[in-house]
């Protein structure tokens, strides 16, 4: 929670912020079952990456964002001078100075390449095993900047590995996040003759809000998107403090205050965009192919436009890799999956949803699991915005098409009948894109052990929309009720302000 209300407050101050895509997961101990497939894990973005020099360079031994926060007063001396001055080029040369800085070690050369001797520690020889087989067997490490068509190479030879040490024909492949992307480069480049199931878990194959619109500089600063998203979104916390800034941003957007402060800095973002964003992203992330491999199609060619500009010679080696993911895997990977299910290979697809996308983008009102938008998650599922639900006059749409109303959620959220595979998709609800708890994991070995293509109608404990607790399980949504709605009046506001200031002293008092 402290990370998200930290991020925020970073993008208002600095105009832009680069977010981290992933976290580790956490796997759990399975059943053991006879004849089964070795599983290889591609896990999301954040494997260990070092200098050449042996120094941990990614993850951040000092996350980005605090390094950025560091050098706030330096960034606000050059704000104000160009406020004063009316010349934006101070301020924009001193944010991209101070990024340029944070991110020098982790940066790839203008054709997407570590020329800097930067490596990771490889994956280790993997253990003889027969069977009950566990994500944390096999686990396929990678270096998360790269061009997932060159990773597929490195993963056929793994995966070559795995089956000499296992006796095996085939394996399952697991892809989390960026995992996912990894998966369609190497099922488009080697196809599935030793795949047996592939799994998407919240996979970006299809792309990222998140990326898509921060590489096509689409960031909005809205003070509605800000004001649901604290209020309504942001969950509970222990700390008294956050329910006190709660309260507060509710108040001042219905004064008004909000609004004129995300008005003043969508003005300065419009008028510096141009000269900043291409800078900043060619300073971090937009060297690495990996991230642009989460542009989706809709983005993809208004962000090369933007960031590359006139200099597509200077950069042809890196847009000859991110236009070969683009247009070889990420756009034939409907055709390319199609003809490999029919071929025989297995697939599941577990995407999430109900926790917003942070306020900071023109499409951060589409229904997500925080991080990545649903449609993309589930390749395709049509869904209602955040905090609505499917329309009335949709709804009749599919009740005059056979049995399509079979696909949507009791919770009237989600029609996953337009999926690419609406029956081998399921949905988790209220589980945020970074945790990855095990009972998620056991519906994963379920689709991973069953010898036949497992689908959402064949098990009475994995329906196809389930909903995540507090205590780790997960049960099947419950249906839509109606809600009476908040009173959000201005007084309501106030008193609640007060009780949290309250709250917070009686709590300190008894510290005391």
């Amino acid at each position: 929670m402290k990370k998200r209300i930290k991020s925020l407050l970073c993008a208002v101050l600095v105009v832009i912020t680069l977010f981290s895509i992933s976290a580790p997961m956490v796997a759990t101990a399975a059943t053991t079952y006879e004849n089964d497939f070795p599983i290889v894990y591609i896990k999301g973005a954040g494997r260990e990456v070092y200098s050449a020099d042996g120094k941990q360079i990614m993850p951040f031994m000092v996350d980005p964002e605090d390094q950025i926060l560091e050098q706030t007063d330096r960034l606000l001396a050059a704000f104000m001078s160009s406020v004063l001055s009316k010349d934006w080029d101070t301020y924009c040369d001193e944010l991209v100075e101070v990024v340029t800085e944070v991110y020098k070690d982790v940066v790839l050369d203008k054709n997407g390449e570590a020329s800097d001797g930067s490596y990771i520690i490889p994956s280790g020889a993997p253990k003889k095993k027969t069977s009950g087989f566990n994500l944390s067997d096999y686990v396929f490490q990678y270096d998360s900047r790269l061009d997932p068509w060159e990773v597929a190479a490195q993963l056929q030879s793994y995966i070559k590995k795995v089956l000499a040490a296992t006796g095996k024909k085939k394996v399952s492949i697991v892809g989390r996040c960026l995992g996912g992307n990894y998966i369609a480069a190497y099922l488009t480049r080697y196809g599935a003759s030793k795949v047996n199931t592939a799994v998407f878990y919240v996979a970006s194959t299809k792309g990222t809000v998140v990326c898509s619109e921060s590489f096509s500089g689409k960031f909005k600063f809205d003070a509605e998107l800000i004001d649901t998203y604290v209020n309504e979104y942001m969950g509970e916390s222990d700390e008294q403090m956050f329910g006190f800034i709660k309260a507060l941003v509710s108040v001042t957007h219905q004064m008004s205050i909000l609004g004129m402060g995300t008005d003043l800095v969508q003005s300065v973002y419009d008028q510096i965009a141009d000269n900043v964003v291409p800078r900043l992203l060619l300073a971090s992330y937009a060297t690495m192919p990996a991230y642009w491999s989460m542009v989706d199609d809709d983005n993809y060619e208004q962000a090369k436009r933007l960031i590359f500009g006139n200099n597509t010679a200077e950069y042809a080696g890196l847009i000859e890799k991110i236009d070969r993911y683009h247009y070889d895997v990420m756009n034939m990977f409907d055709a390319t999956m199609s003809n490999l299910t029919a071929n025989g290979m297995k697939v599941g697809v577990v995407a999430k949803y109900n926790v917003a996308l942070p306020p900071l983008f023109e499409s951060s009102n589409k229904q997500a699991d925080g991080t990545i938008e649903l449609f993309n998650l589930s390749f395709g599922a049509n869904s209602a915005d955040m905090g609505k639900t499917l329309s009335k006059s949709y709804l009749d749409d599919l009740s005059y098409s056979g049995d399509l109303l079979k696909y949507v959620s009791d919770d009237l959220i989600v029609d996953a009948s337009t999926c690419l595979f609406p029956d081998n998709t399921w949905f988790v609800k209220n589980s945020v894109h970074e945790h990855f708890p095990t009972s998620i994991n056991k519906l994963i070995y379920q689709i991973l052990r069953t010898k036949k293509q497992l689908t959402v109608w064949d098990n009475k404990d994995y329906p196809q929309y389930l909903e995540y607790n507090d205590d780790n399980t997960l049960t099947p949504v419950k249906s839509a009720v109606a809600s009476g709605g908040e009173d959000n009046n201005f007084l309501s506001g106030i008193l609640e302000i007060f009780r949290k200031i309250v709250d917070f002293f009686k709590k300190l008092f008894n510290i005391l």
